[in-house]
Parts: structure tokens; C-alpha cells; sequence
């Protein structure tokens, strides 16, 4: 892959490069308007004269990423692409996870940051790009409407306040002695005339005041002129006006690709505010494209306020994208940006990320228990319970009041509940507690605990958490470090926290919890014994013959009125066995009782007799079985009664409750291979606060650690050379 770079004339614009920027627009971006060669021609005729270059990466197929960058570097060899005010999406073809390295070696002088503004996720992500360090700032939070199963379906599910304030301004309108109506400018030949009225109108408001306008004779005006007549050409520009009598009173320009409607300008008549002529256009215009292109998606591109946010359907952080030459570099330039604000000014975010925060419409409220959560967060944390019950209110809870209410004067309970709009986005239960850097904030989680994660709405981005994230930074009153752990490191949840917390201005880190083993479920459990070592069939084989030669016997309890008698035969056996005895003594009995309300207890019990010699805890739920407690009495460890129920209960697992993952949770013991396939890894996420003396500290410790663990590494892996 080789980059070059060409100088861009204003008057030719993308020149012979047209044909594959449009290509590349296609493939990467689906034919985005904003990124149409026509509309870039024109931001490079109208705004880009001696200021734009544009980069072409080609392989032996031809071109297969372009992007318009400044055509001079500032400071230090920082580099921006090229980003008018006129567009909000970045001027950048670049396919998602491309090596960059290339680009830095083409640009002139010593290129050392590029900055590429306005990324949109949806169609592009450049916020992970192999080998060079990303920073990611989020930038404006956008929004869009869904034109699926119409307009009526979708107004009715629009806050309450929305349509009370609508119907209260539709009934001012028509109240008006004058008649109101809308208009939709199509042909070309009159685009002229309708982006002039459009000028006039919004130069007699606060823009006008300040000089940002578009004014009819300006670069601004010809600008959109020229972009509204060329989309008007193939059917693919509209202009809707509102009129009072003869006067205008608002008006939109809108751009369509295919199932797309770009909302590209709006202004309204200031001295008609009480009438909010801008809201009701934007009603009407809702209406048309409902029925213009059902199906389709309305795109806005605006940094939205929690007014906006009401009519939307979904929303996305559109992000500024810096890619480093080199791994120091990110540290390097923090230092400077430090240094330039004041050494260590206590919590400290990134410029424009309070008024990001503030803008999103987002709070964030604490509960001390999960009794305490409102319905809507414990309908969210219900969704994420059909995943892993540890991930539920009722795991949570049970938690809560056999573990940590013991100790209240050490452990603090928060769960933190994110709304945006009145909509519960994110659950995230935490304590505060005291550990090895003074005082922390880790998950609600302890050694009782396989897998963590906060209850997540779908479709969130990292950038919807950040209030979240800086919520519980602001309430860790000084915490040195936040640590989440066990999880899994392939889920959303553990991507989308550890960028959040990133975003809040922790230095994150990720470390080995456990290791793993699991089966996934494809066969029947005669199949599956099969399967299994010699060793094992053997064993069950001959142990069954002896063990019922014994007079002993398997059962497994689910609930009922053997519960208790098998809740009791439980503890006897795991009294009598090897293992240590429980530091809260009410946790196994409380989660016993909670499965069986649940319907997810399979208590396997082996007799001998009338006295319990083995005895398993199985957890089935969600088509998961989690084995979760195992023991027996040494004293009849011949007759290996765990491996009998073991096999008694992972037949009941596959031919009776159907499941399609068996999981033995947490640890590497020998054993669990024996019965399982696959293993897989559980991660600790850590993110230290850099602007604490303790954070700071585990910081330092970080880097030593990193640092002895590469240098080991390496140093086992380099060839031997020296003499024999």
C-alpha cells in the first residue's frame, strides 16, 4: 500500500479523483450526500482554496482510502484533515482498522499527530486502527429518526411533554388571523430563489447579529446555491418553507441519498418565537418524509440539546480522531497540554467535554440497594439477567444483604443509574471500599462472583457513558483507582466501560482474573460421554457398579420439600470436606433458596445410605448450566461419588434441560479439563485517577509491572548464543 499526496485546485475540486472518491463513498460510506463529490467540489470551490490537499492510499487494485487533509501542519507536525463549518462529517474514505503508518511517512516534515474531526461511527469507525495509539474525543452528539412504521407510531412514542407543547403551538398557529401553509422547492431552476429567502431569514436573527449567517451574496450563499441546485438536479434536494400569509417563517434544506434525509440547514423568523414556527415545520417536515421515504432514516448532524433529543429515535457521539506516529507521543503532548493549564489540576477533563457532558440531556442517580432502583432500571438489569444471573437485581441484591450489609462502615454501595431523556441507558452497581492504593471504587463483585457487567441498553456508544463514568469519578470522593472485575473481555460491556472511563480522564488498564473452561452444548450426553477420556467413562463405569453395591444413591433437588433437607445435606457434606469454611456463612444458603425460587437450582446430592457424601451446586438458567459449588467427604474418596454426580448432573444438563453452554466458572484446576473443551479468559479492568498521590502511584506500578513483564518476555524468547 503506497500514500501519495496531491495538491487540489479550487476550480477542478476532486479533479480526475472524482470517480474514485465516489467509488470509495459507496463502499465505506454507503453514498453519504455530505461526502458526494458534487458537495465536496463545491466545499473545496467555495471554502478551500490554498488550504486543502488530498491523500490517496493504493494498493495494486487501485485507490482504497482517500481523505482531504489542511495543506499545512500547525505546531509540533500536527496534522488535521480538511472540515468547513458548512459540513459535519469528516471528509475522510478511510475503511475501519487501517494501518496508517504509510500516511505518516508521506507527509512532509515530521509528521507526528493527524487529526481526523468529525468521525461518524456509523458508517466508519476509526476509533481502534492497527498499530498507532488513537485518542478519541467525542465531538457532538447527533441524532436521527427512523422513518419505520410510520409517522403516527412514531409520534405516539414521544415524550409526553413533546406532544403537549406541539399541540399548544399547533393551536397558537392556527389561532393566527393569516392562513399558514408549507411549501417544498424541488426543480433546481428555483433553488436560487428559495436558499435567498432562506439567507434573508436567518441573517435577521442572532446569527446575523454575530456575522455566521448565510447571506445571499457570500461565499456561505453561493456555496448552497451551488450544492441545492446539482442535488436538485437528480431529485435529491428539497426545501421546505413555513408561510403566514406571505411571510416566511421558517425554512429547511434537505438533502436525499437513496433511504437517507439530511437535514442540512434550518432558520425561523425570531419575532414569531411564541409560535415556534421551527418545530412545527419540523413536524410537517417529518410528516413528508414519512411518506417519501418510508423505511428510511432521517440524519440531522447537529450537536443536540435535550430538546432535540426528544424527537429523535436514536443518537451517536460524532468524534475527533487523533492517530499517533509513535506510543509516547499522546503522553508527550498530555504533558505539554498540562503544563500549558496548570500541573495537575485536580480532575481535569479534555477541552469541551463538560459542555459535551452537560449537552447530552443525560443524569445520573445512586441507589444504596437494589430494593431502592425505580421499575425501568430493574426491567433493564432483568434484560441483562437473560445473559448471566450474576448480571441481575436479584444476584445484586442477595449479594448486598449477605456480604456487604454485614460491614456498612466499609463498604459502600452505589448503583448508579444513567437516564437520557427519562430513558434508563446503563446500570452500574459499584462499592467503594478500602484497598491496596487507600480508598477505590471496584463492581459490586467479590470472590462469590464469576462474571461482571453493568446492564447496558443497546446500541449505546462509549461517549452515551462518559456522564456516567465522570458521575462516578465526581462521587469517589478521592478514589485512587476503579476496578471491575471479572469480566469477559470479548463483551460490549468491558469495550464500552473501559473507553468510557478513559473518556473521564482514568488511565485504564486490563489484567488477568482466571482462566475458564466451558463446553458448548451439540450433543446428547451419551454423545458427549463419548467423547470423553477413557480415564473418565472408566471411572463413572466402575464407581456406579460399587457405589449402588454401597447402597448409594444420586438425587437431584430443584426446590420443594426437600429443599431444606438438601439445603442441610449440603452443608454437612461441605463441612466434612476439604475446603475452608465460608466467611459469610449466609451467602451459599440465601443463593440456594433464590435458585429454587427461580426455578434454577439442580442440587445433586450423593447418599450413602442416609448420610450425604457428595454434594453439587448446578445453576441452570438462561440455556447456561453454571457448576458453581462442588464438594464431597474425603473419607469415601474412593468411591468417587463427585464424578458420579458429576455425570449425573451434566446428563440432566444436556438431555432434559437442553442447554447449550455448561460453564465451570472460575479457576485452572486440572479436573475441569477433563469434562470441558474449551477455555477461555476473565479480565480485571483497572482505571487509576492520575490526579491522586495514590493513583498516581498505581500508575508507576502499572509501567514497572508492563515494563519487568516485557523485558522477561523477551528476554526467554531471544535465541541463546553463547558458547557451549
Amino acid at each position: 500500500m503506497i500514500w501519495q499526496i496531491f495538491a487540489v485546485d479550487a476550480d477542478q475540486g476532486l479533479g480526475e479523483h472524482r470517480a474514485d472518491w465516489d467509488r470509495l463513498n459507496g463502499q465505506l460510506m454507503s453514498g453519504h450526500p455530505m461526502l458526494d463529490s458534487a458537495f465536496v467540489d463545491a466545499l473545496i470551490r467555495h471554502f478551500g482554496a490554498d488550504r486543502v490537499q488530498l491523500a490517496v492510499a493504493r494498493d495494486d487494485a487501485g485507490p482504497i482510502a482517500m481523505l482531504l487533509i489542511n495543506r499545512h501542519a500547525r505546531g509540533l507536525g500536527v496534522w488535521s484533515s480538511f472540515l468547513p463549518s458548512q459540513t459535519q462529517i469528516g471528509l475522510s474514505l478511510i475503511p475501519s482498522g487501517m494501518d496508517m503508518r504509510g500516511l505518516f511517512a508521506a507527509l512532509p516534515g515530521y509528521a507526528s499527530e493527524l487529526d481526523l474531526l468529525c468521525n461518524d461511527p456509523r458508517f466508519c469507525d476509526l476509533r481502534e486502527l492497527p498499530g498507532r495509539p488513537v485518542r478519541c474525543l467525542p465531538h457532538a452528539l447527533t441524532m436521527s429518526v427512523s422513518l419505520r412504521h410510520g409517522f403516527d407510531d412514531y409520534w405516539a412514542q414521544r415524550p409526553r411533554n413533546l406532544i403537549k407543547n406541539m399541540r399548544r403551538y399547533m393551536r397558537r398557529l392556527q389561532a393566527e388571523p393569516l392562513p399558514a401553509r408549507m411549501t417544498v422547492t424541488t426543480t433546481p431552476q428555483d433553488m436560487a430563489d428559495a436558499v435567498e429567502r432562506y439567507a434573508a431569514l436567518e441573517s435577521s436573527g442572532w446569527k446575523g447579529q454575530i456575522g455566521t449567517a448565510v447571506a445571499a451574496d457570500d461565499a456561505q450563499g453561493s456555496f448552497y446555491k451551488d450544492v441545492m441546485r446539482q442535488f436538485g438536479g437528480h431529485g435529491e434536494a428539497l426545501i421546505y418553507e413555513l408561510w403566514l400569509g406571505d411571510t416566511l417563517i421558517a425554512s429547511r434544506m434537505v438533502l436525499l441519498r437513496e433511504r437517507m434525509a439530511l437535514i442540512l440547514k434550518t432558520a425561523y423568523n425570531e419575532t414569531f418565537e411564541r409560535l415556534a414556527p421551527g418545530r412545527i415545520l419540523l413536524l410537517r417536515v417529518l410528516e413528508d418524509l414519512f411518506e417519501r421515504i418510508q423505511g428510511g432514516e432521517v440524519e440531522f448532524y447537529t450537536d443536540a440539546n435535550a430538546d432535540q433529543l426528544a424527537w429523535s429515535t436514536s443518537q451517536r457521539w460524532i468524534n475527533h480522531i487523533s492517530v499517533y506516529r509513535h506510543r509516547g507521543l499522546p503522553h508527550f503532548f498530555d504533558l505539554l497540554r498540562r503544563g500549558s493549564r496548570g500541573w495537575l489540576r485536580r480532575g481535569k477533563q479534555p477541552v469541551g467535554v463538560d459542555t459535551m457532558v452537560n449537552r447530552s440531556g443525560a443524569n445520573v442517580d445512586s441507589y444504596a440497594h437494589v430494593r431502592e432502583l425505580p421499575a425501568d432500571a430493574l426491567a433493564l438489569m432483568q434484560r441483562a439477567e437473560r445473559r448471566h444471573i450474576e448480571f441481575g437485581a436479584d444476584w445484586h441484591a442477595h449479594l448486598v444483604d449477605t456480604v456487604y450489609a454485614a460491614e456498612p462502615q466499609r463498604h459502600e454501595v452505589r448503583l448508579h443509574v444513567l437516564r437520557r431523556q427519562g430513558r434508563v441507558l446503563a446500570v452500574l452497581p459499584t462499592v467503594a471500599q478500602t484497598g491496596s492504593l487507600g480508598r477505590e471504587v471496584s463492581a459490586l463483585a467479590n470472590f462469590y462472583t464469576a462474571i461482571y457487567a453493568p446492564a447496558l441498553e443497546d446500541g449505546l456508544e462509549a461517549e452515551d457513558l462518559l456522564p456516567l463514568t465522570r458521575a462516578l469519578r465526581r462521587d469517589g470522593a478521592g478514589a485512587a483507582a476503579y476496578r471491575f472485575s471479572p469480566m469477559d473481555p470479548l463483551s460490549r460491556e468491558f469495550a464500552l466501560l473501559k473507553r468510557a472511563l478513559a473518556l473521564a480522564g482514568l488511565s485504564t488498564h486490563a489484567y488477568f482474573a482466571f482462566g475458564n473452561w466451558y463446553e458448548p452444548v451439540h450433543q446428547n450426553w451419551a454423545d458427549y460421554l463419548q467423547d470423553r477420556s477413557g480415564q473418565v467413562r472408566s471411572t463413572i463405569k466402575r464407581n456406579t457398579r460399587k457405589f449402588a453395591l454401597e447402597g448409594g444413591r444420586l438425587e437431584i433437588v430443584q426446590g420443594g420439600e426437600r429443599l431444606e433437607a438438601a439445603l442441610a445435606a449440603y452443608q454437612s457434606v461441605y463441612a466434612r470436606s476439604w475446603k475452608v469454611p465460608e466467611p459469610y456463612p449466609d451467602f451459599m444458603p440465601g443463593l440456594i433458596r433464590l435458585c429454587a425460587r427461580r426455578g434454577w437450582l439442580r442440587l445433586g446430592l450423593a447418599w450413602l445410605g442416609d448420610k450425604p457424601v457428595a454434594a453439587q451446586i448446578w445453576i441452570v438458567a438462561n440455556g447456561r448450566a453454571d457448576i458453581y459449588k462442588l464438594a464431597y467427604d474425603e473419607a469415601y474418596k474412593a468411591l468417587a461419588p463427585g464424578t458420579l454426580l458429576t455425570a449425573l448432573l451434566m446428563e440432566q444438563a444436556l438431555d432434559i434441560d437442553h442447554v447449550q453452554e455448561i460453564d465451570y466458572l472460575i479457576g485452572d484446576y486440572p479436573y475441569k479439563a477433563a469434562w470441558m473443551s474449551q477455555r477461555r479468559e476473565r479480565i480485571g479492568l483497572v482505571a487509576y485517577d492520575p490526579f491522586t498521590v495514590r493513583g498516581a502511584l498505581g500508575l508507576a506500578r502499572q509501567a514497572v509491572g508492563a515494563t519487568w513483564r516485557w523485558i522477561r518476555t523477551n528476554s526467554t524468547s531471544r535465541p541463546d548464543n553463547s558458547a557451549a
